[in-house]
């Protein structure tokens, strides 16, 4: 009897031919395989999907399903708006995708502060930067640290350093060790003095002097190989692009692309740092202020291996006299659009073939802005939190319920209820940012 064609469902020619043997259902299939169907889903999705079953619950809030998903995710803005009445600042996030032709798919968040933080207004929180999707935020000048996943609603108060360390801070970010899996955070002061706190210690160690330098904040996205980078302003006129590795907990200057402190110094106002494709970036805005150069650093901590990539020309003019860089390049699109902050005001986006820049409407305010890189993930603080107090400030008692009460048998799992998140074993799912590469 001759063999029945039923087609190859695998080729698309064929694939009509094809017929299910019996109904389908989803509960049946292996569980790495609805891992991998759930990583691509975007975060929003992901978030109504751990209410769907006990099983799919674990599976998102499990630290490995968190790096297989922030490779595969969008890039992710976190924004803080500044408008004039206090009422209306906030936290959003943010995620673009390329659609076909020039359309760009943004879907974002909004997080009221009192679902992040013990805090019932925006204004109170200041945006530092982010790691492997936590966030370090300030509440006020000099009022506290926190370490938060605004995903889940969980923070950890970061204690004061010592009382007898009065001076004002010039410097803080948030690293992660990923040979310890331990995340840090550093703060240096106007003496001269550095400190750091490691998330499960409960204190403040001081590792010595620190770069002169006034008040510096971290770039959109400056962590790279360990370490956080920023350019600090040197009164004594000397300048450097500054780093800090939390493996080591060292700073290390970087030398530049350009021979000689004064020629820096010159370009100290219309300096940019980034990353792009694992490299280091420089962005540099030219004498006229109508274009600007973009550097990579090839070789890491080679100085000789910077290289000028591109020159973007036909910016805005820049207007009015701003302490920072009117462009700063956050997102790299794999066809090589590039989008952009413009005097923190509003998103641009620069069409390397046509050479011009264009106005978007991706960040919807008429006001001011904090923009950091931010990569989404469900990973609990009580998975990195090494024993340190997590307080869950956003009502997820459903999910906790669903949790405590064990696993359905479905999506070919076989957990059990005393299953347990292992905790993230490296840097992996950190936002590479600028690097729109999936």
């Amino acid at each position: 009897m001759p063999r029945e064609k039923i087609g190859n469902p695998m080729n698309p020619r064929k694939r009509g031919n094809w017929k299910p043997k019996g109904a389908f259902n989803i509960q049946e299939l292996p569980q790495a395989l609805v891992m991998d169907i759930l990583s691509r889903l975007s975060i929003k999705a992901l978030y109504n999907c751990r209410g769907v079953c006990k099983d799919w619950l674990h599976i998102i809030c499990d630290p490995q399903f968190a790096n297989v998903h922030c490779l595969r995710s969008p890039i992710g803005i976190l924004i803080r708006t500044n408008p004039r009445a206090k009422g209306q600042r906030r936290l959003g996030l943010i995620q673009i995708e390329k659609c076909a032709g020039s359309r760009l798919r943004v879907e974002r968040m909004r997080f009221a502060p009192q679902n992040i933080l013990p805090v019932s207004d925006a204004s109170e929180v200041r945006l530092i930067n982010s790691c492997n999707g936590l966030v370090c935020l300030a509440k006020g000048l000099d009022d506290g640290l926190y370490v938060c996943n605004p995903i889940l609603g969980e923070y950890i108060s970061i204690p004061s350093p010592d009382k007898s360390m009065t001076c004002l801070f010039i410097f803080v970010g948030l690293g992660f060790n990923a040979r310890t899996n331990e995340y840090k955070v550093l703060q240096t002061y106007s003496n001269g003095q550095s400190e750091i706190y490691t998330i499960g210690t409960g204190v403040w160690r001081s590792i010595g002097k620190a770069p002169s330098g006034s008040f510096s904040m971290v770039p959109f996205n400056s962590f790279l190989h360990g370490a956080l980078h920023w350019v600090p302003f040197s009164f004594d006129g000397s300048q450097f692009i500054q780093s800090f590795n939390f493996e080591a907990e060292q700073f290390r200057p970087l030398a530049p692309p350009f021979k000689g402190h004064l020629k820096l110094s010159q370009h100290y106002n219309n300096l940019k740092l980034g990353v792009l494709k694992g490299c280091l970036l420089l962005c540099v805005l030219g004498a006229h202020n109508s274009e600007f150069d973009m550097w990579v650093m090839k070789d890491y901590g080679v100085q000789e291996s910077w290289t000028k990539i591109l020159v973007i020309e036909n910016l805005y003019p820049w207007v009015g006299h701003v302490l920072q860089n009117a462009y700063e390049p956050i997102v790299f699109f794999n066809d090589g659009e590039i989008l952009m902050t413009y005097k923190d005001r509003v998103v641009v986006r620069y069409n390397q073939e046509t050479k011009t820049v264009s106005r978007t409407g991706i960040i919807q305010t008429q006001s001011r802005f904090r923009a950091i890189a931010y990569c989404p993930c469900f990973v609990s603080l009580h998975d990195v939190s090494n024993g340190e107090e997590v307080i869950r400030v956003r009502d997820n008692n459903k999910f906790e319920e669903m949790f405590a009460k064990g696993s359905y048998n479905c999506a070919g799992s076989s957990k059990s209820a005393d299953h347990k998140s292992k905790k993230l074993k490296s840097g992996s799912g950190q936002l590479a940012s600028g690097d729109g590469s999936k």
